[in-house]
């Protein structure tokens, strides 16, 4: 007969209400006690995630305002902390969401992140002129363009992710030239060599990791 057991939530209150351990509640069903264990201290680990970053966007603020008697630096902070937040949240639900969903949720998470980066730099007058619509969000689709074509590319192989990664770094030479040709870099070829010397390296890496890993499922 197959089990059936209740939610996360029902079997930590039955455990702490007759205080017995998962083990002895969940008759030593082990797959099930590391299961319910593995899901606690991702829930644990996240909660001191978000206390930390949130603790410190706090300390950030008060500290800047007690300097400057406005919030400017500390804009920043807030800003990217909020994104990594975000961003954290959204791959902890992995499980739950296509990859599809991810990378679409990243995508906007990016790019609102560069517009409302730009807007607190003005704002905070570290900048005189918006570089949002000529450089952020250019090279933001750029190298989210080559996160979507390795998407659907891992999507129809259905290979190790390993080969995903470094399919990206390869197309990471094209992102880096594109991207130092859309900032004008001097010298351009230096630049791109540059860019393109480590993202190849990682590319072979990553290949051959995923030949490794191929080989030793097969064992």
């Amino acid at each position: 007969m197959d089990k059936n057991y209740p939610d996360l939530e029902t079997v930590i209150a039955l455990s702490d209400l007759y205080q017995l351990s998962l083990d002895i509640l969940l008759k030593e069903d082990q797959n099930v006690v590391k299961g319910i264990e593995k899901t606690m201290n991702k829930k644990m680990w996240g909660t001191i995630f978000y206390s930390i970053t949130g603790v410190s966007i706090l300390l950030c603020l008060i500290i800047n305002f007690a300097l400057n008697q406005n919030l400017t630096w500390s804009l920043i902070v807030l800003l990217s902390l909020i994104s990594i937040d975000a961003l954290v949240y959204l791959f902890g639900k992995r499980n739950l969401w296509s990859p599809i969903v991810l990378v679409g949720g990243s995508s906007f998470i990016i790019i609102a992140f560069s517009g409302l980066l730009d807007r607190v730099l003005l704002v905070s007058n570290y900048i005189n002129q918006s570089f949002f619509l000529s450089t952020a969000l250019p090279i933001s689709l750029i190298w989210l363009s080559l996160l979507w074509i390795v998407t659907v590319v891992q999507l129809r192989m259905r290979w190790s992710i390993f080969y995903s990664v470094s399919l990206f770094f390869l197309l990471g030479i094209i992102g880096g030239f594109l991207t130092n040709l859309l900032v004008s870099s001097e010298p351009l070829w230096f630049s791109v060599l540059i860019s393109a010397i480590p993202c190849l390296f990682l590319g072979i890496l990553f290949s051959f990791l995923g030949n490794y890993s191929a080989k030793s499922r097969e064992l």
